[in-house]
């Protein structure tokens, strides 16, 4: 009797720790993004564009009004992808020219509108070119983190991709908006990363970014094999979004 409570005892811990393990290995925003998930306050599928001309162009996710990528069915299976190619303007909170304060006067009219539960979001290339303080930067991005967790929208904060010329304040930029996102709890893509890590140094230029230019490359921007993520820049965002999407819907809608 005595050794079937032990080794029942030790049945228990063993269960208690893989629990604590799977635990451990779970990204730390995703309880937190449960919890405003269950608000439920979206409308099932809607998801919210919110950026400057990265986001703004047809190159970016509007594809998936018509193509369903293998490998991302939890998305296409789940977004409204009409909607992809419908949100694009300043009445979307997306814009050519538009910093993080553009988009902070215009989020919480969209967030109404829009009601969604998930909103795509990069701001940062247009605050560099304009010189908007960091401070500054900072507490417009935690402004509009906040209206969409309090809308029931769960946030996927992106980082600009590399400034030529000025990728010094882009990297400094990118680490503020970095530690907002792990205090906030909330999902981060990280382009910049994405980008020198297929394209190391500054061989980005001209490849991933257009030659001396802050916006990604275009041509097959649906194509995600290894060889064209290295070579367009709208096919490695795209990527990336999908990635970050697929994990939201998986682990903060289940």
């Amino acid at each position: 009797m005595f050794r079937f409570a032990l080794v029942a005892a030790t049945l228990v811990l063993m269960c208690a720790g893989s629990v604590q393990v799977r635990a451990a290995d779970e990204p730390a925003w995703v309880a937190p993004m449960k919890a405003v998930h269950a608000k439920g306050k979206g409308v099932k599928g809607s998801v919210s564009q919110i950026g400057d001309s990265i986001t703004f162009t047809m190159a970016f996710m509007s594809f998936l009004a018509w193509n369903k990528p293998a490998g991302f069915e939890a998305v296409t299976g789940y977004i409204n992808g009409a909607q992809t190619r419908e949100r694009k303007g300043a009445e979307h909170c997306n814009y050519s020219g538009w910093t993080s304060g553009d988009g902070l006067s215009k989020i919480k009219q969209v967030l109404d509108a829009e009601k969604p539960e998930i909103a795509v979001i990069m701001y940062g290339t247009n605050d560099v070119t304009k010189g908007v303080p960091l401070d500054t930067y900072r507490k417009n991005m935690a402004a509009i983190i906040d209206a969409c967790t309090e809308a029931g929208c769960v946030p996927i904060v992106s980082t600009i991709p590399p400034y030529p010329g000025k990728d010094d304040k882009a990297k400094a930029l990118n680490e503020e908006l970095k530690k907002l996102v792990g205090e906030k709890k909330v999902p981060l893509v990280d382009f910049y990363a994405a980008v020198v890590e297929r394209q190391p140094g500054e061989a980005w230029n001209g490849t991933l970014l257009g030659k001396g230019d802050v916006h990604p490359t275009g041509g097959e921007s649906q194509v995600f094999t290894e060889d064209n993520l290295k070579k367009c820049g709208y096919a490695l965002r795209n990527y990336v979004t999908l990635v970050a999407l697929k994990d939201v819907i998986e682990k903060a809608f289940k």
